[in-house]
C-alpha cells in the first residue's frame, strides 16, 4: 500500500537519496560522469510517497509548476508516480491554477510517457539552460479559477 504525506525534517536523508539515485538511474553518464546530486530545492516542502517499510518517492510543486517528480527505480510501476502527481496538481489546482506546467529532459522517455497517459501534453521543446540536452514543456488543465 502506498502512502502521499508530507516530508517532515527527519525524512532529509531518505528523501534527497530517492532523489539522487532516481536522478542517477534517469539521467547519468547523459552529459557528466561525475555523480548527480539533488540540488538546492527547499525539500522540506516535498511530498514523500511510501511504503510499508520506506520512502518510494518524492515530489514537489510551486506555484503552477511540478518541479520534482522522482520514483526510486525500484518502485517503478507500484503507484507512487501517480499518488504523488494527482497530490501535486491538486495543489497546484488549490492555489487556482487552471492549468499546471512541469519540463523533463527530452531523453527521458520514461516519464514524458508516464505524465502523456496521465493528460500532459508535450507543448514545447527547447534546448536546456545548462546541460547539452533538450527540455520539454509540459500542461495539463487540472482546475478552475472560479472558485
Amino acid at each position: 500500500m502506498i502512502v502521499t504525506r508530507r516530508a517532515t525534517f527527519a525524512d532529509m536523508a531518505a528523501v534527497i537519496d530517492c532523489v539522487e539515485v532516481s536522478l542517477e538511474a534517469t539521467y547519468g553518464g547523459l552529459w557528466t560522469s561525475e555523480p548527480l546530486k539533488a540540488g538546492d530545492d527547499d525539500w522540506t516542502n516535498a511530498w514523500v510517497a511510501c511504503d510499508p517499510q520506506r520512502i518510494i518517492g518524492v515530489g514537489l510543486s510551486q506555484a503552477d509548476v511540478v518541479s520534482d517528480l522522482w520514483i526510486h527505480p525500484s518502485a517503478h510501476g507500484l503507484g507512487a508516480g501517480t499518488a504523488l502527481l494527482a497530490v501535486l496538481e491538486s495543489e497546484i489546482a488549490s492555489r487556482g491554477f487552471a492549468t499546471g506546467r512541469l519540463r523533463c529532459l527530452e531523453p527521458n522517455v520514461r516519464s514524458r510517457s508516464f505524465y502523456a497517459s496521465r493528460g500532459w501534453v508535450e507543448v514545447r521543446i527547447y534546448p536546456h539552460e545548462t546541460i547539452p540536452l533538450n527540455t520539454i514543456d509540459m500542461t495539463k488543465l487540472i482546475g478552475s479559477k472560479e472558485k
